[in-house]
């Protein structure tokens, strides 16, 4: 089920009064919150709407079931949790967040690399590619119950798509802004799987990257 609010600078309105607060909690962004000032800043607008199919409860059964045997055969990753843009802007264009396991192997391969000029940044140990439109951001996460195992095999990949901003002229400053965020709203996947290492405890210290590399 697809949950529809809108975050303003004073409060946080729903279309649907009978969801749980549950069903929003880890996509639900508090005005105040350094997530929801970050995604104001990054859309350049005060009212912004958020569009949430999955909750933290949905991430964390997805992600368990992942690494248990058999896991990628039963369990479509990554994820995809909610949606961002301006009130006022209609059609398909958005700030979308997704969540995943990346195998340790894949790190590096062609497959996962972002195309165009990319920028790469080290947050706090997270790693982060990012060209003009999607941000990606892995770091290990130590699974609770019985997974930590499986868990040291793959990292957890978050990923930040900005669809708003296709066929502009992208500024550093915007890129960094979506790292933030993306850094951000990781931190909450993170505390929503339990991760026993705690990786994103530190805020982020997002520095502009080196040129970008093809």
């Amino acid at each position: 089920m697809m949950v529809s609010l809108t975050i303003t600078a004073s409060g946080c309105t729903s279309d649907d009064s009978t969801e749980p607060q549950a069903k929003a909690e880890l996509c639900r962004l508090a005005p105040d919150s350094s997530e929801s000032r970050t995604l104001r800043q990054l859309l350049g607008e005060d009212d912004v709407r958020t569009d949430i199919s999955h909750d933290g409860d949905d991430l964390a059964e997805s992600m368990r079931d992942w690494l248990k045997p058999g896991g990628p055969e039963r369990s479509a990753l990554p994820l995809r949790m909610c949606s961002y843009r301006p009130e006022k802007i209609t059609g398909a264009d958005m700030v979308s967040i997704e969540f995943g396991w990346l195998s340790r192997d894949a790190v590096g391969k062609k497959a996962n690399k972002l195309p165009g000029k990319v920028r790469h940044y080290d947050v706090n140990g997270a790693t982060v590619q990012a060209n003009d439109i999607v941000s990606r951001l892995t770091v290990p996460c130590r699974m609770p119950g019985g997974l930590e195992k499986a868990s040291q095999k793959v990292l957890f990949q978050g990923e930040a798509s900005n669809t708003l901003l296709t066929g502009t002229d992208v500024q550093q400053k915007t890129i960094d802004q979506q790292v933030t965020f993306l850094y951000l709203m990781t931190r909450r996947a993170t505390e929503a799987l339990d991760c026993a290492n705690d990786p994103l405890a530190r805020k982020p210290v997002v520095k502009p990257s080196p040129a970008p590399t093809a």
